[in-house]
């Protein structure tokens, strides 16, 4: 797949961006498991900073921009408001990490947290990489597709995944393949 396609093909781009919000989720449970086991706290703490501000940019723009670009486009075939809502349930728990990172006991309240929030966005990455991007992309064909990353382009999201996906990409910058 050429460069032109991670550019033109939203669904490809998306994908990627999940493949970098993973990699974020194994380092917060990594995290999390260490301070659940008594680890000085200190280097985790960082660690779950570092990630929770992947999450606060990173994933939010990703989902903003399916709810701006892909979600009005499939609105007609598809029932995206359980996505949404996952969406708004991940800004929650973001907010509740922050409290946890924030509050007296950090070491005790992080790891609870991080694992609800890594449990929910792997689920929804899942979801939406095994049945919605799938159906999508059956649904809209290369015309739907190509209105969708007009809407990225026309709010200036017209920057390739493979620019945004550093080092939590998969092997040679490729989404996974699907059977």
């Amino acid at each position: 797949m050429g460069d032109r396609s991670l550019m033109t093909d939203p669904l490809v781009r998306f994908a990627m961006e999940h493949e970098q919000a993973l990699a974020a989720l194994d380092r917060l449970e990594r995290a999390a498991t260490a301070l659940t086991a008594g680890d000085p706290p200190e280097p985790h703490l960082r660690t779950v900073r570092e990630v929770r501000e992947t999450l606060k940019t990173t994933v939010r723009e990703h989902n903003d921009n399916e709810e701006r670009a892909l979600f009005p486009v499939l609105a007609e075939e598809v029932l995206c408001e359980p996505f949404r809502q996952e969406h708004l349930r991940l800004r929650e728990l973001e907010q509740r990490l922050d409290h946890a990172l924030e509050g007296p006991h950090p070491e005790r309240d992080v790891p609870p947290v991080a694992r609800t929030l890594a449990g929910l966005l792997r689920d929804h990455i899942r979801r939406e990489d095994d049945v919605l991007f799938p159906l999508a992309r059956e649904l809209l064909g290369a015309e739907g597709l190509e209105r969708v990353a007009s809407r990225l382009a026309s709010r200036g999201e017209a920057v390739s995944a493979e620019s945004r996906v550093r080092g939590g990409g998969p092997p040679g910058g490729r989404p996974p393949r699907r059977p």
